[in-house]
């Protein structure tokens, strides 16, 4: 079982992008890519309620973002633009210095979790104790 449900998604956070139906997979995605984001920090491990709560917020802004954008967003490479000779088109890029994440990171997520600390890089890695 994941960090967040559907009935978190929908009475606490006020979510109305995912159904029911759709909510798994994309829960499932948002909390990879929110892991990734925080490099993997134990859920359970983290102490503060408040932050525990924003946690699970920046999962469903990501949740609501992917509903949006569609979850085959985050592996489209379609505009990766080309290079043709000497001449280089480049393709939609949102967020040059956002890294590997900027495509595909919500905005709100990002601000949640700004709030956290969880963002620091300095954290400990792959379950590291927050």
């Amino acid at each position: 079982m994941g960090v967040v449900d559907y009935a978190f998604y929908t009475n606490v956070y006020k979510g109305n992008d995912a159904t029911e139906t759709s909510f798994p997979a994309l829960c499932a995605r948002a909390e990879d890519i929110v892991g990734a984001a925080t490099h993997w920090v134990d859920f359970a491990a983290i102490k503060p309620p408040m932050t525990q709560l924003l946690y699970k917020k920046a999962i469903c802004a990501q949740v609501d973002f992917l509903a949006v954008n569609g979850i085959d967003s985050i592996n489209e490479t379609a505009d990766a633009g080309f290079t043709t000779g000497k001449v280089t088109i480049h393709g939609k890029q949102s967020n040059k210095s956002g890294g590997a994440l900027s495509e595909f990171f919500s905005p709100m997520a990002r601000a949640y979790l700004e709030q956290t600390g969880l963002l620091n890089p300095q954290i400990c890695t792959f379950g590291g104790v927050w």
